[in-house]
């Protein structure tokens, strides 16, 4: 039987701005990271999200009151919606950021695939896209 960890998943909205990106927790208010690089953003988000996990009451009602409820629809085409999974020890080096694609037929996944790569992508990287 394959080894399975506990994990709780938290929304976070993710937005390419001018300058960089800011990611924010979608039901933490006030937890936000900002950087320039994309992977940068993703870095501290961990950390933020850590930080505010950690003082928490030591109880599991207290820590899924902020676990996912609900994705958000977004029209905004420099925003889109990630999972961030976290181990019960709240280690930002096991966090892992998981990207959502709804349903839809396979031409239109590729296209917002390819969308989201184009906003998570470096400029260096863009050439290649």
């Amino acid at each position: 039987m394959a080894k399975t960890t506990r994990r709780y998943y938290f929304a976070a909205r993710n937005e390419k701005t001018p300058n960089g990106y800011t990611i924010s927790f979608v039901n933490i208010p006030h937890a936000q990271a900002v950087g320039v690089t994309y992977e940068e953003t993703v870095y501290y988000s961990y950390r933020v999200l850590s930080d505010f996990l950690s003082h928490l009451p030591d109880d599991e009602a207290a820590l899924t009151a902020y676990t996912l409820a609900q994705i958000p629809d977004s029209e905004e085409p420099n925003v889109f919606y990630s999972l961030v999974s976290v181990t019960p020890d709240y280690d930002p080096h096991k966090m892992l950021t998981d990207f959502t694609l709804p349903q839809a037929p396979p031409a239109e996944i590729r296209r917002r695939a390819g969308e989201l790569a184009n906003l998570v992508a470096r400029r260096q990287d863009r050439v290649a896209l």
